[in-house]
């Protein structure tokens, strides 16, 4: 299986918990992607290591990339691309472009989406 996981407001809304599943996940076989937003990769990859993040990817974003596909776009293609076929994200933008065939769990910022996820509701 390939699992893709997005970092901020994501793994780094409980790290101890990601770090359990994707340790469990690489140890047992599958594929664990990161897929970020953050440009500074060396950075990021010190900081999932503190956290002890298992991965077997970590995908960073560049400026060029969004300006080809968007910036809520760029993680749907990323995951297309990878093959990607569970993914944990926090933005419900994002998630839109995630082709319906990949099982997305968003992680609710209950601060952050409490309006968001009200307005969808009405819908």
């Amino acid at each position: 299986m390939i699992v893709g996981m997005d970092i901020d407001d994501t793994i780094t809304r409980h790290p101890k918990f990601f770090a359990l599943i994707s340790q469990a996940l690489v140890a047992a076989g599958h594929q664990v992607v990161l897929i970020t937003f953050r440009a500074d990769r060396e950075g990021t990859a010190a900081e999932l290591s503190e956290w002890g993040i298992a991965y077997t990817e970590l995908i960073t974003s560049t400026l060029d990339e969004h300006l080809e596909t968007g910036i809520d776009e760029w993680k749907g293609v990323v995951c297309r691309r990878m093959g990607v076929e569970l993914f944990f994200e926090d933005t419900p933008e994002v998630i839109r472009h995630v082709d319906p065939e990949i099982v997305s769990f968003l992680v609710v910022n209950h601060d952050r989406h409490r309006l968001d996820l009200l307005a969808e509701a009405d819908q």
